[in-house]
């Protein structure tokens, strides 16, 4: 094929500098088959020194994936003694004889669906770094590192295991490379043994979440490419250290779908005052994804762009790139740019390793003499489409119908029958509108950057503008309805995220208490883009509605309202709940790490917002929701409400008298008005100090009038300072839960920041 391509179509084919060897398809399928197959339930190992937090990651790895715990430690401890006493009564080599015969035995029996943690000394036996090394061909073997300075650290303050004998640093030295040899991929620890506060950052839980549902395929972490009329973006970083701009990265990454870290780009300290091409040491580029990892879990499209592709990466240096490159996989990074004018072996070898990871396999022409009806380009699509699982061209456009002809490419080739997501851009001030209109992976910049990644590209907001003005854009008008909404703050939630994201939709109240000709009318205008629903409106709304989201389903409940196309293109309205997503992001948020930590739960009221809550702690795994309503017939008809949860009636608030042990989490769906902490105050509920009398745990009031309730102040007031409860504000349910009414609306991240700044000011100016 090679040989065809030079024929063809002469200096370009030989510009691609590939060798390809099968012809036709079978280059593409070829690529697809050396990709090994990855079973998305293959146990998990960790390796990794001691200290290095294996243990911690492991458990919330498993908890995340919904499988097994093992310490292998604990293991050996149950099946033989404690390690101490074994290595004293032994020696060293007879232990680790031993370990060797349970990594075997521990494999065999735990094939499947478990997270399987290692001693850390596991890889000082060639035949356990044998057995590890053919694991990890295929399954998922995971260093966890962290600083030696960390480790040696904690060591020094840990007692209960042998001594080594020897220093912590040249145990460290031995080991590293082993740990590299063994394994398929690294977590980088930044915490190492976490904080209590550190341990319940939504921060960690989110990285350790992504990475082990993305390397196990559980659930990768893509963009949403493919879906439909959805347009995806990816930011261009282009700073030299990306850890001074974090305080304000979701600022940078507002509205996108991806972030693109520029490898060649990046330098370490020692090289700031070097000018040319360079190349980034590889511990530097793992801290800066680590750095990243830490405040987003958006999917990072690694890319090493060389001088002669309008990089900075040097063009002869291929070894390193590929170094760079499998360091990526390493890291669970999604996506890797790779240029198809690189050695076809060695993207061979890379594709092999991708395992969940996708490649985008580009050529940029830099020239200006790319002209996208040529046989050159067809080239260039048909190597890209062989290597890539999305296809990047970039030309230079230097005049306006460059961009129509790129137009009618992308049309051309998007209708193949093995056509792949394309980017297709055209570089320089030219060539902008191609930017505007590419739906694939724009590239994008912001003004927070230091630099432009590319002549000519834009952000996120001038493209949304573009769009509008050109009619690819329309306004929509969003709605809350219900009674009262007059004080409501979901309108300066989404208009204040509308005016962020440059999105030309406005949000209003409509008012009622009943389902109305005004809102029938509402519902069926041609710019109606969606609604909150609030009471009292959260059931009555669903007559008029065409589905639910099996969520609203089984709450029986609607507080979000979708205008969406069915399979054959017809509109219908979408009935969503987001309510419970608030409920349960503010608890999961404030409970320790470990899974199952809800032995019980306490719900006050019986609304279509104690539904939400019951569905929310379900999710949570309580394992016993209690309910308390002044009317109990209206609690007896959610006993049953929500499949899966396990709902046993009150008669009173005073939780001594539960069944089961005292709640760690309440949540309260009644009106602040409504509570009192005065006994024997008329017409309201008597709120008893008894609540609190768990150790520990959240509590959550769903009113948000006023800022303190009752119910809250309680919590502050009463509880000893032996105990620890956290108290979260009606204001912040609702910013949760309307953050993902934003994106269901959308298909954008809410700029979480600036909103509930924003949000707050109001609410407080409004007090």
């Amino acid at each position: 094929m090679h040989h065809l391509l030079s024929c063809l179509y002469g200096r370009h084919a030989k510009r691609l500098q590939i060798g390809l060897k099968v012809e036709g398809v079978e280059l593409h399928q070829a690529a697809d088959r050396a990709s090994i197959e990855k079973d998305a339930s293959s146990s998990v190992v960790i390796i990794g020194m001691r200290g290095s937090g294996k243990t911690f990651i492991g458990e919330l790895a498993a908890a995340t994936l919904g499988w097994t715990f093992v310490d292998a430690d604990v293991y050996f401890e149950q099946k033989i003694s404690g390690l101490r006493d074994y290595v004293q009564r032994n020696g060293w080599p007879a232990f680790r004889a031993a370990e060797v015969e349970l990594l075997k035995e521990l494999l065999a029996q735990f094939p499947s669906r478990h997270v399987i943690s290692l001693g850390g000394g596991i890889v000082e036996t060639p035949a356990a770094r044998e057995i590890l090394t053919a694991y990890a061909k295929g399954r998922p073997v995971v260093h966890v590192a962290r600083p030696v300075d960390e480790i040696v650290a904690y060591l020094e303050a840990e007692s209960s295991r042998p001594a080594y004998g020897e220093p912590i640093i040249d145990v460290f030295k031995r080991r590293e490379p082993w740990f590299t040899e063994c394994s398929s991929y690294e977590f980088v620890n930044s915490v190492g043994a976490p904080t209590q506060a550190e341990a319940t950052s939504p921060g960690i839980r989110d990285e350790i979440s992504r990475f082990f549902g993305h390397i196990t395929g559980h659930k990768a972490n893509l963009a949403p490419i493919r879906a439909r009329g959805h347009r995806t973006y990816f930011l261009s970083l282009t700073f030299p250290d990306v850890t001074p701009s974090l305080d304000n990265f979701e600022e940078l990454i507002a509205g996108v779908d991806a972030i693109e870290l520029r490898v060649d780009l990046l330098r370490a300290r020692d090289q700031l005052d070097t000018t040319g091409p360079h190349i980034a040491p590889l511990t530097y580029v793992a801290e800066q994804v680590a750095a990243i990892r830490r405040v987003s879990s958006l999917p990072i499209l690694y890319t090493v762009r060389t001088v002669s592709q309008g990089g900075a990466f040097p063009d002869k240096s291929v070894n390193e790139a590929f170094d760079l490159f499998r360091l990526a996989l390493r890291l669970g990074v999604e996506y890797v740019d790779v240029e198809i004018s690189l050695p076809e072996k060695n993207i061979r070898d890379l594709i092999s390793r991708k395992g969940n990871s996708k490649i985008v396999a580009s050529w940029h022409d830099w020239s200006g003499n790319l002209k996208w009806d040529s046989p050159s380009v067809d080239a260039s699509l048909e190597v890209a489409k062989a290597y890539g699982d999305i296809v990047k061209i970039v030309g230079k456009a230097n005049t306006l119908d460059d961009n129509i002809a790129l137009q009618r490419f992308v049309t051309r080739t998007s209708s193949a029958g093995d056509a792949k997501p394309i980017i297709a851009i055209n570089m320089g001030l030219e060539g902008q509108l191609s930017r505007i209109l590419n739906t694939t992976f724009t590239p994008i910049t912001h003004p927070l950057l230091p630099t432009r990644a590319a002549p000519g590209q834009l952000s996120f907001v001038e493209i949304q503008r573009a769009l509008h003005l050109i009619g690819q854009l329309p306004a929509k008008r969003f709605y809350i309805f219900g009674k009262p909404v007059a004080s409501s703050m979901s309108p300066t939630l989404h208009n204040t995220a509308f005016n962020l994201l440059g999105l030309p939709h406005t949000y209003g109240r409509l008012e009622t208490g009943v389902v109305d000709a005004d809102i029938r009318s509402t519902l069926g205008l041609a710019d109606f883009g969606g609604a909150s629903v609030t009471i009292p409106l959260k059931l009555d709304i669903i007559a008029q509605l065409d589905v639910l989201t099996p969520e609203a389903e089984a709450i029986g409940a609607v507080n979000t309202v979708i205008p969406t196309t069915n399979a054959h293109g017809d509109r219908i309205l979408l009935g969503d709940n987001t309510d419970w997503i608030g409920i349960r992001d503010v608890v999961k948020a404030r409970l320790p790490p470990s899974p199952g930590k809800i032995d019980s739960a306490l719900v006050i009221g019986a609304g279509g917002t104690a539904r939400a809550a019951i569905y929310a702690l379900r999710a949570l795994g309580a394992t016993r929701i209690y309910l308390f309503n002044r009317t109990r017939r209206s609690a007896e008809e959610l006993v049953h409400a929500i499949p899966g949860a396990n709902v046993e009636l009150l008669d009173s608030l005073d939780v001594a008298s539960a069944p089961g042990p005292a709640p760690s989490v309440i949540v309260s769906t009644v009106p602040a008005s409504a509570t009192t902490t005065e006994e024997g105050t008329a017409d309201a509920l008597f709120l008893p100090s008894s609540l609190f009398s768990a150790g520990a745990g959240v509590v959550v009031d769903m009113a948000y009038k006023p800022a303190e309730t009752p119910l809250l102040r309680l919590a502050k007031t009463s509880v000893p300072a032996a105990r620890k409860w956290h108290t979260v504000k009606g204001i912040e349910v609702l910013l949760e839960q309307g953050y993902r009414q934003f994106e269901l609306w959308t298909g954008r991240r809410c700029p979480r920041r600036v909103v509930a700044k924003t949000v707050l000011e109001a609410y407080e100016a409004s007090a």
